[in-house]
C-alpha cells in the first residue's frame, strides 16, 4: 500500500460541514441537552465527565446537534492542545458541542477515524503549529485554516483497513499501560510495606 498513489485533498474538498460550536453560556443543569467543550477531548478521545448542558428548546438546535461520525477540532486552546481533535461516536445523545470546537462531517467517502489519526498524527500536530496564530497566552487554528489542511485519501476500504490497524495497535498500548499502572500501584504497595517493617523494627 503506497501511500504517495493517494490523491492530496483538502478538508475544505472532503468535508460537506465545517462549523462552529455554540457560543452561549451554558450550564450544570443535567435536564437539558449536554455540549462538548474543549476539555472533554483528551489523548484522542471524547471524556465524558464534566459535561454542561443547554436547553433542549435552545433555538440552535438541532442544527448544532451532533450525528455519529462528526469530528470536533479544539480550535482555541493553549499552544499545546490547540488542535486536538476526537471523534463522536454518538454516545451521548443528543449532544452539542461548544463553540471552541469545529465539527467537520464527511460524506461516505471518508472514514472520519482516519481523518481524525491524521490531524492527531506528528504530521498534523506540525502542520497546527505552522498555521497557529497567538493571542493573549491562546493559540488558534480558525475555520479557514482548517479547511486547508492537505490528506492523502486512499479508498474507503484502505482507510478502513489502516484504522482498523492503527485501533489494534491502541488496544495493545492500552493494555500495556494498564498493567504498567497494576505494577505501579503493586510496586507502591511493596515500598510501602518494606518502610513500614523497616521502621517497626522488623529487620
Amino acid at each position: 500500500m503506497n501511500c504517495n498513489d493517494w490523491p492530496i485533498r483538502t478538508i475544505g474538498e472532503i468535508a460537506t460541514r465545517v462549523q462552529y460550536g455554540s457560543s452561549v453560556k451554558t450550564s450544570a443543569s443535567e435536564k437539558g441537552i449536554p455540549v462538548l467543550r474543549m476539555g472533554n477531548i483528551e489523548n484522542g478521545e471524547l471524556a465524558l465527565n464534566d459535561l454542561k448542558y443547554l436547553p433542549v428548546d435552545h433555538d440552535e438546535f438541532p442544527e448544532l446537534l451532533l450525528d455519529t461520525g462528526d469530528i470536533l477540532f479544539n480550535r482555541t486552546n493553549s499552544p499545546q492542545l490547540v488542535g486536538k481533535v476526537a471523534v463522536y461516536q454518538g454516545n451521548p445523545s443528543p449532544c452539542s458541542f461548544a463553540s471552541y470546537l469545529i465539527r467537520l462531517r464527511f460524506s461516505n467517502e471518508v472514514v472520519p477515524a482516519f481523518v481524525a489519526y491524521a490531524l492527531n498524527s506528528p504530521y498534523g500536530r506540525a502542520w497546527v503549529r505552522s498555521v497557529v496564530t497567538q493571542q493573549v497566552g491562546q493559540a488558534n487554528v480558525n475555520g479557514s485554516k482548517l479547511k486547508a489542511f492537505q490528506i492523502r485519501i486512499p479508498s474507503v476500504e484502505a482507510q478502513r483497513e489502516l484504522v482498523a490497524e492503527a485501533e489494534r495497535h491502541f488496544s495493545l498500548i492500552r493494555e500495556m499501560e494498564s498493567q504498567l499502572t497494576a505494577a505501579e500501584v503493586r510496586s507502591k504497595g511493596l515500598r510501602n510495606k518494606v518502610l513500614a517493617r523497616a521502621f517497626a523494627g522488623g529487620f
